[in-house]
């Protein structure tokens, strides 16, 4: 591990050979957005409905990303055991999940490098490590709930001629 007096600050001012997640030249031009008024001068636009439809697309289909069935399914069974308890954690949740996310975009507008890559080269590698076994239980979390869900179904609509273990191994093999 290098030396601290070596590295370069996190948003230093200098230019670097270092890899980005986009060059400058790459960045997305929103028609409409950034472009001049009449008088030629970049000050602050008016409000336009039109502008901002165009940035509730992505952020629509996030939101839908988020209601799959097996997130439905998972909320209705610890609805149905807990009732009402969990309220608070859904709510704590969910605002924590958004300050990664917006923390995460900031990260990236101003830097320009994904949070992945700025780990990569802030941490040393044991405490990468250990990022990388978090990220990957996570994710593990979040998905065994549709592989049991999926073998579940399979199991159903085979009339139980198909078991458990060949539900999961199907849903394992169909992963693309």
């Amino acid at each position: 591990m290098p030396p601290a007096d070596h590295r370069a600050p996190l948003l230093s001012d200098h230019d670097s050979d270092v890899d980005v997640a986009y060059e400058s030249d790459e960045k997305v031009h929103i028609v409409g957005i950034n472009e001049p008024d009449e008088e030629g001068s970049h000050g602050v636009p008016p409000f336009s409905w039109k502008k901002l439809w165009l940035f509730t697309g992505p952020g629509l289909l996030m939101s839908i990303a988020f209601l799959d069935p097996g997130n439905l399914e998972g909320d209705l069974q610890a609805g149905a055991i807990a009732g009402y308890s969990l309220l608070w954690l859904l709510m704590w949740a969910t605002v924590i999940g958004l300050l990664v996310q917006l923390l995460s975009a900031r990260l990236g507008v101003a830097t320009g490098k994904h949070l992945a890559e700025l780990c990569r080269e802030e941490y040393p590698t044991w405490a990468r490590m250990v990022l990388w076994v978090m990220a990957e239980l996570a994710l593990i979390g979040a998905d065994i709930q549709e592989v049991i869900g999926s073998a579940i179904a399979i199991k159903i609509l085979s009339n139980g001629v198909l078991p458990l273990w060949a539900g999961v191994i199907i849903t394992a093999c169909d992963w693309h």
